[in-house]
Formats: C-alpha cells, structure tokens, sequence
C-alpha cells in the first residue's frame, strides 16, 4: 500500500492538485499541496491562507460534518471511531478534501494526523491554524471554542466557484489573533461564524435554541453594500450553492450591526479601506470577538474576520471541473460547450459532459480540455476579432492559452487568449442557445465577456 502524503498548512501560496490513481487492491489519491514559500502563523499579524475548499467536498448546511461522514465529537480524530476509515469522508477524494481543511484548521502547524481509507491506505494530512489541537486524540463535543473556530475556518475557506483566492485572517482565538496586513490583504471580504460540524439543536455548546448546522457571514468594510459588494469566487448571490448567509440581510456588514463587539486593535480613524460604505471617522475593526443573532439570540464568539488581496490572481484546481458562464445569460444561465466547434453557448441545466472543462495551468495561463472530448482543447486560432473559439487537439501551443483574471467586484472572471489578450465572448451578446463562442477586443463592461466560473 502507499502513503500519500496531504500537506495544507498556511501557507502564502498554494498549487493543488488532486488526481485520483488507482491500482489493484490499492488505491492513491494525490492531493498534494505544495508552497512556494512559508508563511509564519503570528499571534499578532493574523494569518495568511488560502481558499479553495468547494462545496463538492462535502460541506454542506443539510448535513453537519458529523452525523454521516464518519466524523465523531466525542472521539479524537486519531481513534477508530473519531474519524472512520471505512465510511464517510475517507473513503472519497473529495471527502479526503476536507479533511485536509478540517484538520488543517484544528492542528497546529507542527502537527499531523495519519489516517487510512477503506483500502488501507494511508494519508498524512498536515495542521496549520492549531484552533483545536486537543481533538487529536480527545473528544471536543461540548466545546465551543473548537466547534464554533473550526466551523468558521472552515467556511472562511470555502469558495463556492472552486477558484483559489488568497486571503488573510484574524480573529479573537488566540492561535489565529488579531491584526491585519492592510498593504497585502486591504480589503475586509467578511465575519463567518456558525457551527457546520453539529447536526440538531446546539444544546452541547450552550445554544438549545438553535438547529445546526447553521453558517453566516456579514459584508466587511471593505465592499459596499449590495450587488457591488460580490467577491469573484467567494460571496455573492451568483456563486451556486453558498453555504452560508447573512443574517443581518443582504449585504449588512457587521461594523453597523449593534449585535456586532469590534475588535478596535488597528481600527483607528480614516483607517476604512477604499470604496467601504462605513463612516471613515468611526475607524474600521480588524475583526468581531462576538456576533449575536436575531433570529435565536445565540451569541457567537469564535467568528473568523477574512481579508482580500484587491487584486488578486485567481488559481484553478486540477482535480474540479469548471464550467464558464457568461454574464449577459445570468437571468438563464447557459454555459460554454464544446459539443460542437466552433464552440458554443448552452443551457447549463442539461449538464452535459461537453460543458465541463479540466483546467492545466501553462505558466500564468490555463488551458481548457473538454470533459466530454478528451484530448481536445479550446482553441483561440489567429485570434482577431470574430474569430470563432474551436476545439483543438491539445497541442500546447500559444493559440490553446488562456490568461483569466478577476473583474473587481461583480463575481465574475475575464478569459482572454494569451496570444492576442482578446477576450471570450458570446458573439452578439446574444443569450439563445447554439450562440457561437468567440474571440473580440475586451470590453470592461460588456456582460457577454464576463463569466461566472463555477466548480462541479
């Protein structure tokens, strides 16, 4: 059998892939996360991180971590019976995802945690934050500290597009701690807190009244309120399937909710990032040491404050599938699909093989295979206006590269040709079906050149 090491610690940046292999009788599952370089975890500078958590691993509202993946609080993840090799999470590659978050988020970052799958096989899934270094090898069912920090790392690493984004955290536990790096990381994204592991009433942590698993955020000062505030790849109402809610409506932030205790460590005057909606004279908190909600009065303690890069460069995942829909259809979703070439637009509801795309990375460029044409790619050809985008062997060339890169703000993404820097587009702007995908000079605001990428 072979050992499979899974490294997730915090790091700065972060190259994943996640391959499955499998051989007779023994199965090896290579998601291995490598770093460029480390990033030291302080107790006064907060942490840098990366997000990239999707929601095809598992995590998920109608259904706590604990109740049906193998996962037990009131075991230590190192027992039998703490987290099961033979049901549950470690028994798929994506489940083993989450793990990886999971124990990432509750060991330290000089620690690890061994476990098989139901093969025999062996994975090594390294800490990093250290929010719950006592679930090793003891229960943490009553602990609110760990269950509710835990929760929030892990929803404050989730992105709900698959799309891996770097992003800084602080928070009132002591192994994360307050502080923030406002020339790297300037933009406040949002609080996340909750309890995603517990499936009923909260009883255990002091919370009869509420039925988890439960997961909020509310909008941080770094984005106004509303449509605006959208982060490509993390919050906003285009991202299917976001685990997580405001409770205090739709684009609140926390900083004017009274139910929110700021944290005032650097929050001076004149310290609100650009473009925040708060009243720069008040200050901007680092971060929350409590947030109260309404709707049962549960007063949560262990909320994670998450920061942005404001110009970022996304990162796609080798072991997802992405889909690429455009703007101007978001009223009717369709999707790019290669069923036909040159390429063109169709309903995403029909899910078809064709619509799916593994992403390769090229140096800073991607390049796009079809799910349901294996061995073919989109191809850019000479790439002047109007060209048309067809489906290629795969061949590395220039024409088959694609440089995608965030549009500030509207949860979307710009795909241009590395050959010319023209951009994707569906030709006319059209939203029918059977609309032909094409290559035309990028124009900031047309909605037929942006596109909502999503993981499946």
């Amino acid at each position: 059998m072979k050992r499979v090491s899974v490294r997730y610690g915090s790091l700065v940046w972060l190259t994943v892939a996640a391959v499955p292999i499998v051989a007779p009788g023994c199965g090896e599952d290579r998601s291995n996360v490598t770093a460029d370089s480390s990033d030291g975890l302080s107790l006064t500078n907060g942490l840098a991180a990366i997000n990239g958590l999707s929601l095809t691993n598992g995590l998920s509202l109608t259904n706590g971590l604990s109740l049906t993946n193998g996962l037990s609080l009131t075991n230590g993840l190192s027992s039998v019976n703490g987290l099961s090799s033979v049901s549950g999470l470690m028994t798929t590659a994506s489940g083993r995802k989450t793990v990886a978050y999971l124990v990432k988020c509750a060991l330290a970052a000089n620690d690890s945690l061994v476990k098989a799958d139901q093969n025999g096989t062996n994975y090594t899934f390294a800490g990093g934050v250290g929010l719950c270094p006592a679930w090793k090898n003891g229960g943490v069912s009553g602990d609110a500290a760990c269950i509710e920090g835990i929760s929030a790392c892990l929803m404050a690493h989730v992105n709900t597009a698959g799309v891996h984004i770097p992003i800084w955290l602080d928070s009132n536990d002591s192994a994360i701690g307050w502080g923030i790096d406002r020339i790297n990381y300037p933009m406040q994204e949002g609080t996340f807190f909750g309890d995603v592991i517990d499936t009923g009433y909260l009883t255990n942590i002091g919370k009869p009244a509420v039925a988890a698993p439960v997961a909020y955020y509310c909008d941080g000062a770094g984005f106004p309120s509303g449509a605006a505030g959208i982060v490509a790849g993390r919050l906003g109402a285009n991202q299917a399937g976001a685990p997580y809610l405001n409770p205090f409506g739709n684009g609140a932030l926390c900083q004017n909710n009274s139910l929110a205790v700021g944290q005032f460590s650097n929050g001076v005057a004149g310290s609100c990032p650009p473009g925040s909606s708060s009243n720069p004279a008040a200050g901007c908190p680092d971060g929350y040491k409590s947030l109260t909600t309404t709707s049962n009065s549960a007063v949560w303690f262990h909320g994670i404050t998450v920061w942005r890069n404001n110009n970022y460069t996304p990162a796609f995942d080798t072991g997802y599938q992405y889909t690429f829909s455009a703007l101007v259809t978001q009223s009717s979703p369709m999707v790019v699909d290669a069923a036909t070439s040159p390429v063109q637009q169709y309903k995403a509801s029909a899910g078809l093989a064709t619509s799916l795309f593994n992403m390769a990375p090229r140096g800073s460029s991607w390049t796009m295979s079809s799910v349901g044409n294996p061995g073919k790619c989109l191809d850019a050809g000479v790439a002047t206006n109007g060209t048309g985008i067809v489906l290629n062997v795969c061949n590395g060339g220039a024409s088959q590269s694609w440089n995608i890169t965030a549009n500030a703000q509207n949860g979307s993404f710009r795909v241009a040709a590395a050959s010319t820097g023209r951009c994707m587009n569906v030709r006319g702007g059209s939203t029918a079906a059977g609309a032909v995908m094409e290559v035309y000079d990028c124009n900031a605001f047309s909605t037929s050149a942006m596109f909502n990428i999503q993981a499946r």
